[in-house]
């Protein structure tokens, strides 16, 4: 039996600096949605750090987050 995969969503989130607060370290998510399911990870890494470029805080992270629908085949 074969299962297939069908990408039905991708988000791009970016975990940006929140600085130190209790000693650990304060992540500031912002997540774009409506991402093409195509786009390649260089892209979508090259759009997250222009992106970055416009935020206050620094960019620690960048995550690329998929949904996906398995079916059999």
């Amino acid at each position: 039996m074969a299962i297939g995969n069908i990408k039905e969503k991708t988000t791009l989130r970016l975990e940006l600096d929140g600085g130190i607060v209790e000693g650990k370290q304060k992540i500031v998510p912002k997540s774009f949605s409506q991402i093409k399911t195509s786009a390649s990870d260089e892209e979508l890494y090259n759009t997250a750090t222009a992106i970055a470029s416009l935020q206050k805080r620094d960019l620690i992270l960048v995550k690329k987050v998929e949904v996906s629908a398995l079916l059999e085949e």
